[in-house]
């Protein structure tokens, strides 16, 4: 299992969160997403072992308009 955190620029309501972690946890080979409702500007998103799931979950926040930088992998 490989997680990546995602900082993500934009403040999102709680129903963007969720929106959110819907969308991402649909992707292929997520298996888990975790937003800190604290610190909303954080994602946690766990994928399985051999796939290149970070540039997907970058590529598909872009496409949402949002601006994320990945800060740990």
């Amino acid at each position: 299992m490989h997680t990546i955190q995602v900082y993500i620029d934009e403040e999102l309501d709680s129903k963007s969160l969720d929106e959110l972690k819907t969308q991402m946890q649909a992707l292929p080979h997520v298996t888990n997403v975790e937003l800190n409702t604290a610190s909303p500007h954080d994602m946690l998103v766990e994928y399985e072992e051999h796939y290149n799931i970070p540039m997907l979950v970058m590529d598909k926040l872009h496409h949402r308009g949002l601006h994320p930088d990945i800060i740990s992998a």
